[in-house]
C-alpha cells in the first residue's frame, strides 16, 4: 500500500509531466493551472503542496526536461567507441526520428518558453541560457575530437560551428512543424555534416 509519502511525490511528478506536454504543445502563456491539474489528475490543494507558482512548477520542469535529455544525448555523444562523426550523425538521426514521431506537432519546450517568457521571467532565462550552453558545449566537444581526427575540417571554430547546428536544429524543428514536413529536418542534417567534413 503506497504511503503519504510515495502519493504527494507522485503527485509532484505528475505535475512536472503534465507541464512539460503541455509547454511543448501549447506553450506558457496558454498552459493555465486547471489545464495543468486536469492533465495531471492532481487536486490545487497538492499543487500548492508542491509548488508555490505555475513559474515555480515550469522550473522544476525544465530542470527535468534538462536532466532527461542529457540522460538520453551523453550516452551518444561521449560514446567514445564511435567516431565523432558517428556520434553526431546517430545524435542527429535520432533528434529527427523523435520528430518524426511526434508527427511535427510540438515544438521544444525550451525554445518555447525562451520565446514567451525569457523578457520578463529572468529565472526561466537564466535556466534555459544554461541549457543551451551545456548542450552547445556537448556539440563543441564532439567536432572538436571530429577535427584531431581529421572527419572535420580545421579551418572551422567548434563552438562556433556547434552554434550553428544548434540554431540550425531548433530552426528546423520549427521548419518541420509548420511544413509538417519530418524530411526537412533530415535535409538540413545531411547538409550540416557535409559543410562539416572534410571533402
Amino acid at each position: 500500500m503506497p504511503t503519504t509519502t510515495d502519493a504527494t511525490s507522485g503527485s509532484r511528478q505528475k505535475l512536472i509531466d503534465a507541464t512539460i506536454e503541455l509547454m511543448s504543445s501549447r506553450g506558457f502563456e496558454a498552459m493555465g493551472i486547471n489545464s495543468i491539474l486536469e492533465a495531471a489528475g492532481v487536486s490545487k490543494s497538492n499543487f500548492y503542496y508542491h509548488f508555490k507558482s505555475k513559474e515555480d512548477l515550469c522550473l522544476a520542469a525544465l530542470d527535468s526536461m534538462t536532466d532527461a535529455f542529457f540522460c538520453m544525448s551523453d550516452p551518444v555523444l561521449l560514446n567514445k567507441s564511435l567516431s565523432p562523426r558517428k556520434r553526431l550523425e546517430k545524435f542527429l538521426k535520432g533528434m529527427a526520428e523523435m520528430i518524426e514521431s511526434e508527427c511535427c506537432n510540438k515544438g521544444c519546450p525550451f525554445v518555447n518558453l525562451a520565446a514567451e517568457t525569457s523578457d520578463f521571467v529572468p529565472a526561466f532565462r537564466e535556466r534555459i541560457s544554461q541549457y543551451f550552453d551545456r548542450y552547445q558545449q556537448r556539440l563543441a566537444d564532439v567536432i572538436q575530437e571530429g577535427i584531431q581526427e581529421g572527419e572535420f575540417r580545421a579551418d572551422v571554430s567548434p563552438r562556433l560551428a556547434a552554434q550553428v547546428l544548434l540554431a540550425s536544429m531548433n530552426g528546423t524543428i520549427v521548419l518541420a512543424k509548420v511544413h509538417k514536413r519530418p524530411q526537412v529536418m533530415k535535409e538540413n542534417i545531411k547538409s550540416f555534416l557535409a559543410m562539416l567534413s572534410v571533402k
